[in-house]
């Protein structure tokens, strides 16, 4: 592409056309127009000429603590100086819930990487110290000018708290002492999806998945030097895609935090809303057998010496009443959303219909039906017997045949979370046989109590992986 290309498409961008209009002019993705803003601004918006926003109000409208491990924000949020214009930020509801669940005011919250401000902007309204790092230097610009609003004047509230943003490296937090940090609030790049900088080889947002990880490592360790003991650190990440398999990116990172000391308070789903299910993407997921990512993880990792305990399994799930509805409406992206009644039987039916061609079979201490060699798809559930789930699945199921796990994250006396989806994550990907071809979140609804307990939320998901056998 040409540099007289580049420049019209950012004269197209300043007049506000879209990325897609723009796309149809010029035969380019958005992939393209996306390097094309960075390399020339410095900084990866969605628009070149966004007004400075005039503040309505500092709080969003009847706002309540997320009380359940599935959070679904419709709408953004835009009080303040909020916008969707820095791509890929977070919406300001997600540091405000972990702000005031985690923290008090006058605390320190720290997050390194701090993109567009969004956590800035929630610290400055909230009452809490703030340290904010950004690898660019444009980003920490807009962040500036993001918080230049003086609340105090504006709602007469009395705001004296301290807002500290450097240009800095999230690996590297030598200028922050040990055990000092109440909170870290952060939204790390996934990989090299998005890019942040133009050709920056510090930024993270340039690593494939394979050298993401081994830094993302080093980002946890500093994170639990500087934070203090029996606090939290909480990030947002999310899954990849390539060759319509998934890539577990999300708990590969959570990993890496494990590693490093943390352990899990929370293992929370954010829902994305910005999914097409109907038309183009729904027939392509139904021709081409892939479903639209639609999660993120949201992890609360507390820095603790309590005691996971991981002897211990899920409640058997009895296959043996199951509804098999052959007629159901396929689910089309990694968001399966079904009542307490009857999820068990819509989950099996949405398996069967998309995965098996002629011979299945569910695996439980009931089972379903009788061994049938070889399957085309296997369904079993994480508990005392999911070994010999495996070692079946690895002899009766035929190449190119799927193996569908469904998993429960655990809920342990000292109120951390013992997440079994990791480890089972960790065993497969050493199954030369198998690839993972799905990571699908169940919610659950109508099983929850009304939780007023602001130590533990209610957990509302469940895991389904579903595994490709590639071997014979």
């Amino acid at each position: 592409m040409s540099n007289s290309i580049a420049q019209q498409i950012i004269e197209q961008k300043r007049k506000g056309l879209s990325d897609k209009e723009i796309g149809e002019i010029y035969g380019v993705n958005y992939k393209f127009i996306e390097q094309t803003i960075t390399k020339e601004l410095g900084l990866n918006v969605s628009s070149l000429n966004l007004p400075k926003k005039k503040i309505k109000s500092l709080q969003p409208k009847n706002f309540q603590l997320e009380n359940k491990t599935v959070w679904s924000f419709k709408s953004r949020g835009n009080w303040a100086t909020h916008n969707g214009n820095y791509r890929g930020n977070w919406s300001p509801y997600i540091p405000r819930n972990i702000i005031l669940r985690y923290s008090k005011e006058n605390d320190t919250v720290l997050d390194y990487f701090c993109g567009s401000g969004t956590t800035a902007v929630e610290c400055k309204l909230l009452n809490r110290n703030f340290i904010g790092i950004d690898i660019n230097p444009k980003a920490i610009e807009l962040a500036k000018n993001n918080l230049d609003f003086d609340s105090a004047d504006l709602f007469n509230t009395d705001n004296k708290n301290k807002i500290q943003l450097k240009v800095g490296d999230a690996r590297n937090l030598s200028f922050i002492d040990n055990n000092s940090i109440d909170l870290i609030c952060a939204h790390p790049p996934y990989a090299d999806i998005i890019n942040y900088t133009d050709n920056n080889p510090s930024d993270l947002s340039h690593y494939p998945v394979e050298n993401f990880l081994d830094e993302i490592e080093k980002v946890a360790n500093e994170s639990y030097r500087v934070l203090k003991d029996n606090h939290y650190c909480v990030i947002l990440i999310g899954d990849m895609r390539k060759n319509k398999n998934v890539i577990p990116l999300g708990f590969w990172t959570i990993q890496r935090f494990l590693k490093a000391g943390f352990k899990i308070k929370e293992l929370i789903i954010k829902r994305q809303h910005n999914c097409k299910t109907s038309g183009f993407w729904y027939k392509n997921s139904i021709k081409y057998n892939f479903l639209l990512l639609a999660h993120e993880y949201l992890v609360v990792f507390k820095k603790t010496n309590d005691i996971i305990d991981d002897n211990i399994y899920n409640e058997d799930l009895d296959f043996s009443n199951v509804n098999i509805y052959p007629d159901i409406e396929l689910e089309t992206t990694t968001v399966w959303i079904f009542n307490e009644k009857e999820w068990v039987s819509k989950t099996i039916s949405n398996i069967i219909k998309r995965y098996s061609a002629t011979n299945y079979y569910l695996f439980s201490q009931k089972p379903h039906k009788n061994i049938i060699s070889p399957q085309d798809l296997t369904i079993g559930f994480y508990n005392k017997d999911f070994n010999k789930f495996l070692e079946l699945s690895s002899k009766n199921l035929k190449k190119d045949g799927f193996m569908s796990i469904i998993i429960e994250d655990i809920r342990l006396p000292n109120g951390l979370t013992f997440s079994p989806v990791l480890e089972i994550v960790n065993i497969l990907d050493k199954y030369k046989e198998f690839k993972i071809k799905e990571i699908v979140i169940l919610s659950i609804e109508g099983n929850e109590d009304n939780n007023n307990d602001n130590k533990n939320l209610t957990i509302t998901h469940k895991y389904l992986l579903i595994y490709k056998k590639v071997t014979k």
